[in-house]
């Protein structure tokens, strides 16, 4: 069975300026199916409990865009889509919380919220909030090794900020792009002072552009992330696809817990 590669991002929530109780979500918030549903699309929320954890392996999905025709690969002629307008195909992730530390994990940070918007709704009489792991300063401190840096913004911004030269730029804008992406892989470069400027840069820089990801670690090893959605700590699992490339549950969640009990250790 082949494996891939899944990033989870780890933020702190915190209900009432608390940490997380296994026996009090427990009671709230039971084991099972959840959905959340509007006229066109869909949220799937499967939940578990085992030992310290909360496992939620979950979905969403709309009616629509749907082509009528797909493409057969074998044949390489179009046939009638059979999935019908009513039906939807979601798109499935990955959520772990951890009560020993009150962290949770999410495979897609930007479906957190809709996330936390349905564990709100069974702790209506207590304020659920997620807390970002660092500010600023204290990720510039902490970074040890940069893993990886990715910007995207309009080209022009790419010179102004310094990020690209300016002659670079003009080439990307003789392509008539609305927006430029640069990616740069480090694998785990020790920090050095002008790489830390360069970031220190970035983040004075961030209003201006569309889009910022930044992977490293500290001086333990430990996963830290930026992105657009704030500071959060870092995890990458390799974990089993079956044959329609499907990430096997259960393997991503065995894989994320020796993770996560390595980095609490």
């Amino acid at each position: 069975m082949n494996k891939k590669e899944l990033s989870f991002s780890g933020i702190f929530l915190y209900l009432d300026n608390k940490k997380l109780e296994l026996e009090e979500f427990k009671t709230k918030l039971l084991e099972g199916s959840y959905t959340k549903d509007t006229e066109s699309k869909v949220q799937i929320f499967q939940l578990k409990y085992e030992n310290n954890y909360l496992k939620i392996n979950f979905g969403d999905g709309a009616m629509g865009p749907r082509n009528p025709k797909v493409f057969n690969f074998e044949t390489h002629t179009e046939e009638e889509n059979p999935r019908q307008k009513s039906q939807i195909e979601p798109r499935h992730f990955f959520a772990i919380i951890d009560f020993d530390t009150s962290y949770l994990w999410i495979s897609n940070s930007k479906k957190r919220n809709g996330l936390i918007e349905l564990l709100k709704s069974y702790f209506k009489d207590s304020t659920l909030n997620a807390k970002d792991i660092y500010d600023e300063e204290e990720f510039i401190k902490t970074l040890n090794r940069l893993d990886n840096l990715k910007i995207s913004a309009v080209p022009n911004l790419l010179s102004e900020t310094g990020i690209l030269s300016k002659i670079l730029s003009e080439e990307i804008n003789g392509y008539e792009a609305d927006s430029a992406s640069l990616s740069l892989d480090y694998n785990h470069k020790l920090t050095t002072k002008y790489l830390i400027e360069k970031i220190r840069s970035i983040f004075e820089q961030k209003n201006l552009l569309k889009g910022i990801v930044i992977a490293g670690r500290d001086q333990n090893n430990l996963g830290m992330l930026f992105n657009t959605d704030g500071f959060s700590r870092k995890i990458d699992v390799k974990a089993k696809v079956d044959e329609d490339e499907m990430f096997c549950t259960e393997d991503v969640f065995n894989q994320l817990i020796t993770k996560i009990e390595i980095e609490n250790s």
